[in-house]
């Protein structure tokens, strides 16, 4: 069995080197490749930095040199199960001349371990590999003789990154490889490098990619080149460093409480609450539930209850059942507890749109810095920008204190924290903060850990 490496993609500085055997790039064929890749290799400029790149690797593993630098043939493969073999239609002149002919396959993760027999990739590796790129040298000679095959297969598995936003199409995945065009154009120069050594005995690698962000004018240009913390989660305990404390955080388990108002077995509840159930619409034919889940910060030893109230009409199921209890009720009947106190009181609206925040799908970061931008090419009709949509936008009183919480995202997995307007954090996660920026140095700890309890609820689906 050959080695297997795991590498992650750095940008390397480009080497030149001099070249002697002409060689004629007749072919780079594409199969099944999607997303920006395909996009980026519309671009002029892009085309001509992997033919430049391409011929830099040559002079160095082959002494090579392309005979064209200025175009970069490329062919894209129906879709079919097997790749069609490589038919040699040149005809030569010149009796020194190679002709190359390169493969850049993408292949389903679960099909290509399952048929895979040479290589035993190890089960841990499998789980995390979101994609695989199948690379593919063939090299003739002028009298259309195959003299040198080579291959080598790259898995393609997700990076730590501390970029925050709007994922492209939900990062790296098959068929849709979303990075920016710097980390494609470097994973090309990586690939192909180790391709065309010859003293290489490597079958596989493992490439960690960055995913890539759509860039916006709402989180990127508060977000941008700003530290970052980054929280820990371990069953349901999220940690993180604040100064020189680590503030831990535990979220408890979803439950489900059905409000009662009919019947036999039917509760009394504040007066406020059921009037409001009572004024929804079609309030005889639906459930009413409270939606609970405890927290607990471990610093403070302090225990709280997420409490929501939903209404659930049997004349409106959302296709997606997972959406099924998020019709939440109309005014401030959602709570925040600590024991018997109220902390946080406040109501919950959903798909709110603000048209002043845009999202411009024809730009994508790396999500970090302001050096890691790319336009893609145009594409057909595609919408130059989008109105920013929220999922849900929370609106109350915390400890006194007017406070919202704004939750976006393809994935609802971006959340913005206002105390008195005054927006104080930016968090990246959907059930449990992964990383977030801090705007407000005065903020307490305490009242932090508050406003991911409530941010970051089971319930915000």
């Amino acid at each position: 069995m050959r080695t297997i490496i795991t590498c992650l993609l750095f940008l390397l500085a480009a080497q030149t080197a001099s070249a002697q055997q002409k060689i004629v790039l007749e072919n780079l064929r594409l199969y099944n490749l999607n997303g920006p890749i395909l996009r980026y290799l519309q671009s002029p400029e892009i085309k001509q930095t992997i033919a430049t790149e391409l011929n830099q690797l040559l002079g160095q593993k082959m002494n090579g040199q392309l005979t064209n630098t200025g175009d970069l043939p490329i062919e894209l493969l129906d879709f079919n199960f097997v790749v069609p073999a490589i038919k040699p239609v040149f005809a030569d002149p010149d009796p020194h001349l190679l002709h190359l002919y390169l493969d850049f396959i993408e292949a389903e993760p679960f099909f290509f371990f399952r048929y895979d027999k040479e290589n035993e990739i190890d089960s841990l590796t499998q789980k995390r590999v979101k994609t695989v790129f199948i690379l593919k040298a063939y090299i003739y000679s002028s009298d259309q003789k195959l003299i040198r095959t080579e291959m080598l297969n790259v898995l393609i598995s997700a990076a730590e990154t501390p970029g925050m936003g709007n994922l492209y199409n939900l990062g790296i995945r098959f068929s849709d490889l979303t990075v920016t065009s710097k980390t494609f154009t470097e994973l090309f120069k990586k690939s192909i490098s180790l391709l065309l050594d010859t003293a290489n005995n490597l079958a596989a690698i493992e490439v960690k990619l960055q995913p890539a962000y759509l860039a916006d004018n709402y989180l990127l240009p508060k977000t941008l080149n700003r530290s970052r913390t980054f929280v820990s989660t371990q069953k349901n305990i999220s940690s993180y460093l604040l100064g020189k404390q680590t503030e831990m955080i535990r979220m408890g388990e979803p439950l489900y409480e059905e409000i009662l108002l009919r019947g036999k077995k039917a509760q009394k509840y504040p007066d406020q609450i059921t009037a409001a159930i009572k004024a929804t619409q079609n309030f005889s034919k639906s459930d009413y539930v409270f939606l609970r889940q405890e927290g607990r910060d471990v610093l403070r030893d302090k225990n709280y209850l997420i409490k929501l109230c939903t209404q659930v009409d049997p004349t409106d199921i959302p296709e997606d059942r997972n959406l099924l209890f998020t019709r939440f009720l109309p005014g401030n009947f959602h709570y925040l507890l600590q024991e018997k106190d109220t902390v946080a009181q406040f109501s919950i609206l959903k798909e709110v749109t603000e048209n002043a925040n845009k999202i411009y799908p024809n730009t994508i970061t790396n999500g970090y810095d302001s050096t890691g931008f790319s336009t893609l090419p145009a594409l057909g009709s595609r919408m130059a920008e989008w109105a920013v949509v929220y999922r849900y936008v929370i609106s109350g009183s915390l400890a006194g204190t007017p406070f919202r919480i704004k939750c976006s995202g393809f994935d609802n997995s971006l959340r913005e924290f206002f105390i008195a307007d005054q927006l104080v954090c930016i968090a990246q996660g959907k059930f449990n903060p992964e990383k977030f920026v801090l705007f407000d140095a005065s903020l307490s700890p305490e009242k932090l850990n508050q406003l991911f309890l409530i941010g970051f609820n089971r319930f915000l689906e």
